[in-house]
């Protein structure tokens, strides 16, 4: 019989949070394969542990565990429970399965040409924010000839997208610089949209006030805006950006885009530091503040951990405080100013949040572990002057050491499809130690589920045999 896994049920690794779904399980399944569930449980929290690892973990031979794997694969509640259930539910929602699903992971270990899932835009040419976790260079800057040689680049890759793309997901408009300095961002917005893309923008949004709205119309053809937020107040926003005007433009643009009523999903992104957790609170305040002077919502709140290799991590007693805060914040989202907010944790608040015992900072990887040929079938980032980034912080211009994961020119002779097929026929990029700098949190975890899958096949158990099921 079926019966329902209780929240509170603590003894099997899952505990009381007041939004987390109930999960079925099978106990007579359970009873009859106990192995089973050992692994079902532990993968569940341990996205990227390899069939060998579980393999010694428990004491399998290899033969044993591709059959304990079959019964695991071909069991539904098994399978959402393992994906969704455990602190590694976002690795496995986010990136892992996408990958899979779109075959773009198989491509990368057969290094073969696949047009990227991710591509994202950036065509800042500066930006008026110093904020002391970038990786830019400070004195770096475009030439203004770049507004309209980059809106051409941009303008061929979209023109250039292959058939089967999403294009609900494939582009998005970010940094490197700030996009809102690029001279025709309004118009390659508008144009991406003529051409039945659905456009994503990240802002710190300095310059979107109602007179640069007006010059740039196009704005309004975007599906989502995400508005990066580098602090609460005054002072915490200055402390980041050293912009003395920065907080109180944004809080005024917000409310005044908010005011247009238009029907774009409209967000802030926030990066939690340990010393600064409470702002988590704070932020609810300020959003609510926004939503009653705008007469209108914010839809979702993004929240990160801090990621950057000069990063503290949020210790022990720190994430027991942020569990509760995190709970302190759900009962806030009853609040009638704010019950149209999502939040998203991510990948590491996402454990923290449902209490797990085992408080894991973000997976990463050392420089040991990236992959010559990275993974542009996946992910790439693209400045105005067409250079193609294989790293996501990677993309900022002059960035010490950073031209090196520039893996070629998109121009008038050089296409999407050019630029990665000939990559793809070099030996790649010899990691440096600091090369770890120019990797995002979704950098990370692809290069460790890439390398992952590789030690699987060795050890003689490719995904095809492994728990999971794709369909």
């Amino acid at each position: 019989m079926k019966i329902l896994l209780e929240a509170q049920k603590t003894e099997i690794g899952y505990q009381s949070f007041q939004d987390l779904k109930e999960y079925y399980i099978d106990e007579d399944f359970i009873e009859k394969n106990p192995d089973c569930w050992k692994i079902i449980n532990f993968i569940s929290d341990n996205p990227f542990s390899t069939q060998e690892e579980i393999s010694n973990r428990f004491n399998f031979s290899k033969n044993e565990l591709i059959e304990k794997n079959k019964k695991i694969r071909e069991t539904d509640w098994a399978q959402d429970y393992i994906i969704n259930s455990g602190i590694g539910s976002k690795y496995w929602k986010n990136t892992i399965i996408p990958s899979i699903q779109s075959g773009k992971a198989q491509a990368v270990l057969d290094e073969k040409y696949s047009y990227p899932d991710r591509v994202g835009l950036c065509p800042g040419l500066s930006c008026m924010f110093f904020c002391s976790f970038c990786g830019r260079n400070y004195s770096a800057s475009y030439k203004r000839e770049f507004g309209e040689k980059g809106f051409q680049v941009f303008k061929q890759i979209i023109d250039q997208t292959p058939e089967g793309v999403n294009k609900k997901n494939v582009y998005h408009i970010t940094g490197g610089l700030e996009p809102l300095t690029f001279p025709r961002i309004g118009d390659l917005i508008s144009y991406a949209r003529e051409k039945g893309f659905d456009m994503e923008m990240q802002t710190n949004g300095y310059n979107l006030n109602p007179d640069f709205i007006e010059k740039h119309p196009g704005i309004k053809d975007l599906s989502i805006l995400r508005v990066s937020l580098y602090g609460v107040d005054d002072h915490s926003t200055f402390e980041v950006t050293k912009n003395k005007k920065g907080y109180e433009m944004v809080r005024k643009n917000l409310i005044d885009f908010l005011k247009l009523r238009t029907k774009i999903k409209v967000g802030l992104n926030y990066v939690l530091l340990h010393d600064h957790l409470d702002h988590a609170l704070k932020l609810l305040d300020y959003i609510k503040e926004i939503n009653i002077e705008s007469g209108n919502q914010i839809d979702f709140l993004t929240l990160r951990e801090d990621f950057s290799d000069r990063a503290t991590n949020i210790s022990g007693k720190e994430r027991e405080k942020l569990h509760s805060i995190f709970n302190d914040v759900q009962t806030r989202l009853e609040d009638k100013n704010l019950d149209r907010l999502h939040i998203d944790y991510g990948y590491a608040l996402e454990a923290i949040r449902k209490n797990k015992e085992s408080f894991e900072p973000l997976k990463r990887v050392d420089y040991k572990q990236l992959r010559p040929k990275v993974f542009p079938q996946i992910a790439v980032m693209i400045d105005a002057k067409g250079d193609v980034y294989s790293y996501h912080e990677a993309a900022f211009l002059d960035r010490d050491g950073a031209k090196r994961y520039s893996i070629g020119v998109i121009d008038q002779e050089h296409s999407m499809r050019d630029v990665i097929s000939n990559f793809l026929d070099t030996n790649g990029i010899d990691p440096l130690p600091s090369d770890t700098g120019y990797l995002d949190a979704f950098d990370h975890v692809t290069t460790l589920f890439l390398n992952q899958l590789e030690s699987d096949i060795k050890f003689g158990i490719p995904w095809s045999q492994g728990p999971i099921k794709i369909q």
